[in-house]
């Protein structure tokens, strides 16, 4: 199916939304000034506070480890990150979404092994029809190109929509997710799940659980952004 979002943007063409630099989308210099997550929890990247040694896990996950083995998030969701992920999931300005992947894709070109599958984290139906695109699937597609790892929307499906997570906290937000997700079986052993911003964690948590029922061994998630603890519990 043609995206006409992708269309459009082409024809009128991109200025950095930061700064307003015509030539492209996010200009370098906005790029390389944007908040990054270098100190941040081994297992579910959490940005964790100064003072914490470095290769630390966070609270939550020493209490009750994550379905999955580790989370990849490069950049801190505050501002302006909140705008540039904003833009591109409710302006369909997707020269941003190829901002953040290349900004994701830098942080893993090195890594090895890489995974055998990407899993964008789908959306229902309703939502899907309203925006006229899922984000994490178009993040997917960007990292296949630049990482040279296939990706499939195929296996991973949300069964209902559930209440909006919007402003619930962690421990609501982990029961909220319960069954939301079903996956196909037969994944290959190892698989990343692709998002934009992990907030509590409680999302990919129930989307891991589900893909290594389905055949999935070791499981990272890869997200543009993690959002803070402090600002976490308000969304």
């Amino acid at each position: 199916m043609v995206n006409i979002w992708s269309i459009i943007s082409q024809l009128i063409g991109e200025h950095c939304p930061l700064c307003g630099e015509p030539g492209g989308s996010l200009c370098l210099s906005c790029g390389a000034d944007l908040p990054r997550n270098h100190h941040a929890c081994t297992h579910c990247a959490l940005p964790l506070p100064p003072g914490v040694d470095e290769g630390m896990s966070c609270a939550d996950c020493q209490s009750r480890p994550p379905g999955f083995d580790r989370a990849t998030a490069p950049l801190v969701y505050g501002h302006p990150v909140d705008d540039l992920i904003a833009g591109f999931k409710y302006h369909h300005r997707l020269p941003l979404g190829r901002d953040l992947a290349d900004l994701l894709a830098s942080t893993l070109d090195r890594r090895r092994p890489l995974p055998e599958l990407l899993l964008p984290i789908p959306m229902h139906r309703q939502g899907l029809r309203e925006r006229g695109f899922n984000q994490a699937s178009e993040l997917a597609r960007q990292l296949s190109v630049r990482l040279g790892i296939p990706w499939s929307a195929a296996y991973l499906t949300r069964r209902h929509d559930g209440d909006r997570q919007r402003g619930l906290r962690r421990r609501k937000r982990l029961g909220n997710t319960k069954g939301r997700f079903s996956c196909r079986s037969g994944l290959p052993s190892h698989v990343a799940l692709i998002d934009d911003v992990i907030t509590t964690g409680a999302t990919v948590d129930e989307a891991s659980r589900v893909a290594r029922r389905a055949g999935a061994a070791t499981i990272e998630v890869w997200a543009v952004a993690r959002t803070p603890r402090e600002r976490r519990d308000g969304r």
